[in-house]
């Protein structure tokens, strides 16, 4: 067989194989969480000092995936409500950030949420975050949080989990683009075509 044709057809052997190939799977993806600490939430300074406060211990969490949507565990949350002064009801808007590292490469996770101060009920939520991007290898992960809220009943100590949501997104695709087929099948389409006018017996003159 031509040379040529050879090479088209272990082309398209290699396309075939590609194309067969199951998807990759993501590297052992390791989020380490710092934690925090808030304090005074809503307290117009006249009330127990520190309290309410908000309380989210580190974590750190491994996870072995393929390419999907996971949720794990941020932080365990422990609210902690008490007299916070006689003029601190209402909703009070609160900012906080913590320190979130995947597979060592750390950034600054800001959070949003709101303290409710009634007289029979603190309730804390926490409400979005700016959602955190890295790469790990030829994977992308973008990890934002799932909103939860803690009311407070009593004076006490009450608990709760911040869940966040990761998604493992792949960021090159070894399948070949329908373009790329399209252009394998007009040259082996070519290739057989110059191989049947080879076979064709001459006509005598």
């Amino acid at each position: 067989m031509h040379l040529f044709a050879r090479l088209i057809l272990v082309l398209a052997a290699t396309v075939l194989v590609i194309s067969a190939a199951p998807a990759a799977k993501a590297d052992q993806i390791v989020i380490v969480s710092s934690g925090f600490t808030l304090q005074n939430l809503g307290n117009d300074g006249t009330g127990v000092p520190g309290l309410d406060s908000l309380v989210g211990l580190s974590t750190e969490t491994h996870n072995i995936s393929d390419p999907g949507t996971y949720q794990f565990l941020l932080n365990p949350l422990t609210f902690t409500t008490g007299f916070t002064g006689g003029n601190s009801g209402g909703p009070h808007p609160l900012t906080f950030s913590q320190l979130l590292t995947v597979n060592g490469q750390t950034q600054v996770f800001n959070i949003v949420g709101r303290i409710d101060i009634d007289h029979l009920v603190d309730t804390v939520h926490i409400l979005s975050a700016t959602p955190l991007t890295s790469n790990v290898n030829m994977f992308s992960v973008a990890i934002d949080v799932i909103p939860v809220s803690i009311a407070g009943t009593s004076t006490g100590a009450f608990c709760d989990n911040l869940l966040a949501r990761m998604v493992v997104t792949q960021n090159c695709n070894p399948v070949p683009e329908p373009a790329t087929l399209t252009l394998l099948g007009i040259g082996l389409a070519g290739v057989a075509a110059k191989l049947r006018q080879r076979r064709k017996p001459k006509t005598a003159s």
